[in-house]
């Protein structure tokens, strides 16, 4: 059960990245509808992992996840803070809520980034830093660094494409 708690999550923010990557269209055409649906997975093995992580981690406890949470920011940070459990409630309905405005959208393209998407970004790669790099250890965290470096790619201004 452990095994999948850690795999739900990684393969989780994988398919992030690969439909952050299919979401920039492909020489100014439209996003396929694979990303979105590659996306859209990604998002409900996200929500697996919570609910695993609340099976096999805290009993069901949100007091248990709270103290956990705290525990490991302050192991990290100094700073003995649990409310990145609630960041990671934000991550998963910013996800959810981009997925819907870009199903709302469709996949026609658009011209430009706008800042909202920029801000979004900008909050999911901390957030998926702080997850998969700096609170990763070993392995998973050489592995957080090439999901980052996919992600920052994948996202850099001036490539062609850039739809969203």
């Amino acid at each position: 059960m452990v095994g999948a708690l850690y795999l739900s999550i990684w393969i989780a923010l994988a398919l992030f990245a690969v439909g952050e990557t299919g979401r920039r269209g492909w020489r100014g055409s439209a996003a396929p509808a694979w990303a979105f649906w590659i996306s859209a997975t990604g998002l409900l093995l996200a929500g697996v992992h919570v609910a695993l992580a609340f099976e096999v981690r805290h009993d069901w406890s949100h007091a248990s996840a709270l103290r956990e949470t705290a525990r490991q920011t302050s192991a990290v940070y100094a700073f003995d803070w649990g409310g990145g459990l609630y960041v990671n409630y934000a991550f998963l309905g910013v996800w959810a809520l981009d997925l819907w405005t870009w199903r709302l959208s469709g996949r026609r393209p658009r011209h430009g980034v706008g800042a909202g998407i920029w801000i979004a970004r900008a909050f999911y790669l901390v957030v998926i830093l702080n997850a998969a790099v700096i609170f990763a250890g070993g392995m998973r965290r050489a592995l957080g660094v090439l999901l980052v470096t996919w992600l920052v790619l994948a996202w850099r201004p001036g490539v062609a494409g850039d739809r969203r």
